[in-house]
C-alpha cells in the first residue's frame, strides 16, 4: 500500500476495480497469502489484534494490528471474512441501535453499518437471540450480511409463537431488505460457513421429548436470496452419547466436524470429520477420519488454506491437526477470543 503515495498514476491503478480483482485472483492462488487474525471478544485497552501468517503460527511471527473502529461501550464478534474483507458485528450500542463493521485491515479501510435492532412488541431484545452471516457471490459481484433474530415467547421459547425475523444489507446498494425464512429451526451461530455463493448453517429443532437435535444445514444463497436445506450424513449422530457439531470448508468441499465428549468429562474426546465429496448431493456424505483429543476441544475455528484444523481447547490454547502431523500446540491466548482466516486483498469495503 505504500506505492499509493509515489504518484497518482500508481494510486488511480492500485484503486482500479479491475486490478482488485486481478490482485485478488493471483494471490488466492499462493498460501503465502493467507493469514490468520485471533481478536478478543472485549478488545485490550490498545485496541490490537494479532495476526499470523497461516504457513507459521507461531508467537514468533505475531504482527500487532491496530483495530480502528472500536467503542468502549460495546463487544465484538467475527462475523466471517470473505476476499480479505472481516465482518464484525457489535453488540450492547447505544440508542436500540446495532452496528456492523466490514474491514479490510490490510489496507487500513472500514466500513461502519449503522441500523436499528430488529423490533416486537412486548419483546425484551436483550433477551432476543441473533444468528449472522457474511458471504459474497460472484455472480452479482456483491457482499451481504444476513442477520437472523429469534424472539422469545412469553414461555421464553424461541420456536414458539413468534417466527424470527430475516434482515439482509447488501454492499453494492448500502440497503437492508426484510426476506422469507420458512423453516421451523434455529440456526447455531457458532457454525457458519460462506463458500460456493452460500452461507451455511447448521439448524437444530426440538423433539417429541423437548430434546434439542441436529436437524439439518440451512443454506442461503447471496445472489437469489432464497434459504434452502440440505441434509446431515445419515445416522452420523447414533450412538453418540454428548456431541456438539460444526460447519468448515477445505478445498472447496463442506465438511463436517462431530465432536463427541463423555458424560464423564472432559477425557476422552473424539472428532468425526464427514466431507461432502460432491457440493449439493447428501448422499455423498463420507466420514474420513476420526481424530482422539484428549486435550479436551470447547471449539472448532475451521482449515486454514494449507488443510490443517484449528481448534481450541478448554485452556484457551490454539492446537491444529495435520493428517500428515497430527496433533501440533500452537499459541495461548487468554480470555475468550475469535479466529478467522483470511487473503491479503485490496478490497474496499
Amino acid at each position: 500500500m505504500r506505492f499509493k503515495c509515489v504518484s497518482k498514476l500508481w494510486h488511480c491503478t492500485i484503486e482500479d476495480l479491475d486490478f482488485i480483482t486481478m490482485h485478488l485472483k493471483h494471490f488466492n492462488l499462493s498460501d503465502t497469502n493467507w493469514y490468520v487474525l485471533l481478536t478478543d471478544w472485549y478488545f485490550s485497552r490498545d485496541q490490537m489484534s494479532s495476526l499470523y501468517p497461516q504457513k507459521s503460527l507461531t508467537p514468533i511471527s505475531q504482527s500487532e494490528i491496530e483495530v480502528p473502529f472500536i467503542s468502549p461501550i460495546g463487544y465484538y464478534g467475527v462475523v466471517g471474512s470473505c476476499n480479505g474483507l472481516i465482518c464484525f458485528a457489535e453488540a450492547n450500542a447505544k440508542d436500540h441501535t446495532q452496528r456492523i463493521i466490514l474491514w479490510n485491515l490490510f489496507t487500513r479501510k472500514h466500513k461502519a453499518i449503522l441500523t436499528s435492532l430488529p423490533d416486537y412488541p412486548y419483546v425484551d431484545m436483550y433477551a432476543a437471540r441473533m444468528v449472522f452471516g457474511f458471504g459474497y457471490s460472484d455472480m452479482i459481484d456483491d457482499y451481504k450480511v444476513v442477520r437472523i433474530t429469534y424472539f422469545p415467547d412469553k414461555y421464553g421459547r424461541c420456536l414458539g409463537e413468534i417466527d424470527p425475523k430475516v434482515d439482509v444489507y447488501s454492499l453494492r446498494t448500502n440497503l437492508w431488505r426484510t426476506v422469507e425464512f420458512k423453516f421451523r429451526c434455529e440456526l447455531s451461530h457458532f457454525s457458519r460457513v460462506s463458500f460456493n455463493g452460500n452461507l451455511h448453517w447448521l439448524s437444530m429443532g426440538v423433539d417429541e421429548d423437548h430434546h434439542w437435535y441436529f436437524r439439518s444445514i440451512i443454506t442461503f444463497g447471496v445472489a437469489s436470496e432464497v434459504f434452502n436445506e440440505m441434509a446431515l450424513p445419515k445416522n452420523c449422530f447414533i450412538g453418540l452419547t454428548y456431541n456438539r457439531a460444526y460447519l468448515a470448508e477445505v478445498n472447496n468441499s463442506l465438511v463436517l466436524l462431530i465432536n463427541r465428549r463423555d458424560l464423564i468429562g472432559r477425557s476422552h474426546e473424539k472428532c468425526y470429520i464427514w466431507v461432502m465429496t460432491e457440493y449439493g448431493v447428501p448422499d455423498s456424505w463420507t466420514k474420513v477420519h476420526t481424530l482422539d483429543l484428549d486435550e479436551g476441544v470447547s471449539r472448532f475455528h475451521g482449515f486454514t488454506r494449507r488443510g490443517e484444523l484449528l481448534m481450541q481447547t478448554y485452556q484457551h490454547e490454539l492446537i491444529s491437526w495435520d493428517p500428515s502431523v497430527g496433533l501440533t500446540r500452537l499459541l495461548r491466548k487468554l480470555g475468550r477470543f475469535d479466529l478467522v482466516t483470511m487473503v491479503e486483498s485490496l478490497v474496499f469495503p
